[in-house]
């Protein structure tokens, strides 16, 4: 089994990358190897909606994100965490996964396979807000996350919403929730 861990916030070590390490340790607990995904450290543009991927299926942008889609076609548990901004998630992982509107292509204009012998992956949504928990809060990037896994064909299996999250490492201040991470990781994937 492969599972990628994709970290979607801007600042390292702040609580949604927190979680996520705590959710991975969980699922390690299995003896499940998990690659990690730091969008901060990669080098990649946001779609420039050239229209290329949908006469060719391949994305015209040369980039980090080359690197990335095998890994994500080959995976078969994805995780993504990322702090809220604005009612939606952070603009790296934003950008991130409007990259991906080359599988929306592959699926939709040029109906091919997103993964081999059409297999469905599993999908996880982490997400953390500094506010307290209200109607809405965390509703738009659930939208998106719901979005961006039906494109690449992995069921959404489940989130962790986590507010009132402010000052980095709050979360330390919140032992449950990290110990429903890694109860979590270690249920997800058996």
């Amino acid at each position: 089994m492969k599972v990628i861990a994709v970290f979607g916030s801007p600042r390292s070590g702040g609580n949604s990358d927190i979680i996520l390490d705590h959710l991975i340790k969980g699922i390690e607990a299995n003896g499940i190897c998990v690659e990690k995904i730091i969008l901060r450290n990669l080098s990649f543009s946001p779609c420039i909606s050239c229209g290329r991927c949908m006469q060719t299926g391949i994305c015209a942008v040369n980039d980090d994100m080359q690197k990335v889609y095998p890994h994500i076609v080959e995976a078969s548990g994805i995780i993504v965490a990322s702090p809220i901004y604005f009612m939606g998630v952070s603009a790296q992982l934003k950008a991130f996964i409007d990259r991906f509107q080359v599988f929306w292509s592959r699926k939709y204009i040029l109906h091919l396979p997103v993964r081999k012998d059409g297999i469905t992956a599993k999908g996880f949504f982490i997400a953390t807000a500094a506010r307290r928990e209200s109607d809405g809060l965390f509703a738009g990037a659930i939208k998106t996350m719901k979005s961006f896994f039906h494109v690449i064909d992995a069921e959404y299996a489940g989130d962790m919403l986590c507010s009132e999250l402010e000052e980095k490492g709050a979360v330390y201040k919140k032992q449950a929730i990290l110990k429903q991470a890694f109860d979590t990781g270690k249920t997800l994937f058996i």
